[in-house]
């Protein structure tokens, strides 16, 4: 069967409101990649695999939990469809490289994601809630081409497009409180760093007009409340003002020092292996959420709009959940 033996569990699972820290929200519903993924894609892999538990503890892509499984949006949720792997534009097999691997794996991305949710046949409260947070790998994988620039070019405008329908398909099936995360820079982890100043401007680049294509897209957007989470913002002053959010090392991957044994453990470390930012990290990008999704008093009369206020972003593969 398509994506794995996950989809039998999935649709087994009620789909519980999972949303005890998100204020008025009656649901809280995820679709995402290995930011966003509390287990799915780990837990489909031959295993046991002790060398891949050491590194993911969890079974996520970070040293604990990722920002979702902290608001309750974990494996055991049943209401968390986010894969490690997975992009917003539909593919086939694609190949994971972890160790034991690589993995031939089929990953659902965005619509596929969508079907697995609408297979459970939700019964949603009066305010549902999801999250969507795509793109990344769709970047990460353009700056593989033999024409960069003009490979991602083309994967923004085809990500944002994906992302912009399935949003809209979300909002036509009741969830009408939709977030969407924007995209940390790209030119700022570790994996882009590695590769030069240029390649690493050139992803930056890249990430910020995906940014300002997807927000500018999702205006355009009907019968819902939409609301933008900014985590290029967030990284910015984050990595610009790190003593104060309490990290010391903003480019080295945590799992380096791990191995080298340079560092008991993660404390201090924005990114907990290439790609991918550590529980820390994490906790921070849960508070950006909870302040985007927040109902926000209008300045006179006392009637409460979900008005966004956002502010937070980050990310994938071949290598590459």
């Amino acid at each position: 069967m398509k994506h794995l033996a996950l989809a039998a569990a999935i649709l087994a699972a009620p789909l519980p409101a999972c949303a005890g820290s998100l204020g008025p929200y009656t649901d809280f519903v995820v679709f995402g990649d290995s930011l966003s993924d509390p287990g799915n894609t780990l837990s489909q892999l031959p295993g046991p695999n002790p060398v891949l538990a050491a590194i993911y503890p969890q079974g996520q892509f970070t040293d604990g939990t990722t920002w979702a499984a902290q608001l309750g949006a974990d494996l055991a949720s049943g209401a968390n469809f986010a894969f490690g792997g997975a992009t917003a534009v539909t593919q086939g097999t694609i190949s994971v490289n972890l160790p034991g691997g690589p993995y031939s794996v089929d990953l659902p991305d965005f619509a596929e994601q969508r079907a697995l949710y609408e297979a459970t046949a939700p019964v949603l409260g009066a305010n549902p809630l999801a999250a969507v947070w795509f793109g990344g790998n769709d970047l990460r994988d353009a700056f593989r081409a033999d024409d960069p620039a003009t490979a991602a070019a083309v994967a923004i405008g085809a990500a944002v497009t994906e992302i912009v329908t399935g949003v809209q398909a979300l909002i036509g099936g009741g969830l009408g409180t939709v977030a969407v995360f924007g995209l940390p820079d790209l030119g700022r982890i570790p994996e882009a760093l590695a590769l030069g100043n240029d390649a690493s401007a050139a992803a930056t680049a890249a990430t910020m007009a995906f940014n300002a294509t997807l927000q500018t897209a999702l205006a355009g957007l009907g019968g819902g409340d939409v609301r933008y989470v900014d985590i290029f913002g967030l990284f910015d002053l984050v990595q610009t003002d790190s003593a104060a959010y309490g990290f010391t090392n903003l480019t080295t991957p945590c799992l380096v020092a791990l191995q080298a044994g340079a560092a008991p453990d993660c404390t201090g470390f924005l990114f907990h292996d290439s790609i991918h930012p550590t529980q820390a990290a994490h906790a921070l990008i849960a508070d950006r959420f909870l302040a985007a999704i927040a109902p926000v008093p209008l300045p006179a009369g006392g009637v409460l709009l979900l008005g966004g206020l956002g502010g937070l972003v980050l990310l994938r593969r071949r290598g590459r959940p």
